[in-house]
């Protein structure tokens, strides 16, 4: 630990946090170690006229952030996506460099004021930006891709199998079969079948689908949900239909969760994993939040997630919020931080469903 990065007031600890874990903060939030300086320097002052830590750590980053750009707060004329009611309002506007947006220097999010869904109002990254090598090796301007995907394979594989301990624990059984929609590299894939459980994979890119034969050996229909159901000869249906951080980039989630239940077997369940709306670091780090990119079109709120499901024919029988990164662990302890997960706040949202 490093001395400075330990801040007390009247034997209050303030904040308290490991130059390792800073570094991934700082990574996180696409900030630099002054700009978080001076957030712990203002969070530490307004601590003194607020009677919650994380409502003066919200108003200290407000403060301080690099990303926060002002903006007209009209309400969108689209339906939403999820509700279809017209109430989309801009709520969070990111700077973002000039050229990636024709003039438009901001990444603008509106959330719907009915169901709480999250909507990329700016333009979006093309669909054939997955098509590149690049989106597994860099992460652009904008937030779209991965940085150095397959060097996170230990991680991925353990965060993978971590995955299917909580399917496993929810359903009440092992997975029989799975099948993952934008399988990537196939890291999940290889905790299952480390597991014994037989898997098949379908992803839109060329290099991710050579990524995992090249790996794992694993075969990948390169192509959509869609195609590859129409390809299988025998028409397998699958026990377990996983996305993983998928449906945020899909312009039309109700469209693909119907393909979704058709490949899904009767007794069997969708997994579904995509960034939340109604997460608390939103409150916190505004436009800094992790999940605000130019490939996202989407940020489900609990209630938004509920109407998709229900729309393709699918009833959740569990939920849960977590993080890998734990971004605010230095200015709360581990109990409250499991608090926030459980009261459904945490960034990362997890649904298990079940075919009505």
């Amino acid at each position: 630990m490093k001395a400075d990065w330990h801040i007390t007031r009247d034997g209050d600890v303030l904040h308290d946090d490991e130059a390792e874990h800073i570094a991934l903060v700082l990574h996180t939030l696409r900030i630099d170690e002054a700009t978080f300086r001076r957030v712990l320097a203002e969070y530490a002052r307004r601590c003194d006229d607020s009677s919650s830590y994380l409502k003066a750590l919200a108003a200290a980053y407000a403060v301080c952030s690099p990303h926060e750009v002002s903006f007209s707060h009209a309400r969108s004329e689209s339906p939403c996506p999820a509700c279809h009611a017209i109430a989309i309002e801009k709520v969070v506007a990111r700077r973002a460099p000039d050229e990636m947006w024709n003039g438009d220097a901001a990444l603008v999010y509106g959330r719907c004021a009915q169901c709480g869904h999250g909507v990329l109002l700016s333009p979006a990254a093309p669909q054939s930006l997955y098509q590149h090598d690049a989106y597994y090796t860099e992460r652009g301007a904008c937030g779209a891709g991965y940085e150095n995907y397959e060097q996170e394979r230990v991680y991925r594989e353990t965060k993978g199998g971590r995955l299917l301990d909580w399917i496993e624990t929810a359903a009440g059984r092992a997975p029989r079969s799975l099948l993952e929609v934008g399988s990537g590299y196939g890291f999940t894939r290889r905790a299952a079948e480390q597991r014994g459980i037989p898997t098949a994979g379908v992803d839109l890119s060329p290099h991710a689908a050579e990524g995992a034969r090249r790996l794992y050996g694993c075969a990948t229909f390169t192509g959509t949900l869609e195609q590859f159901l129409a390809a299988q000869i025998a028409g397998r249906a699958w026990d377990v239909v996983l996305y993983q951080f998928v449906l945020e980039h899909l312009s039309a989630p109700y469209a693909e969760l119907r393909v979704a239940a058709r490949a899904v077997a009767p007794d069997g369940y969708l997994a579904v994993i995509v960034p939340s709306m109604d997460a608390i670091e939103i409150e916190i780090f505004g436009a800094s939040y992790r999940s605000f990119r130019n490939d996202h079109l989407h940020l489900f709120s609990h209630r938004s997630m509920e109407l998709y499901l229900a729309g393709a024919g699918f009833v959740p029988v569990a939920r849960k919020t977590d993080c890998n990164l734990h971004l605010l662990r230095g200015f709360v302890g581990e109990r409250a931080l499991r608090e926030i997960y459980e009261s459904g706040k945490g960034p990362d949202m997890f649904v298990l469903a079940r075919r009505v």
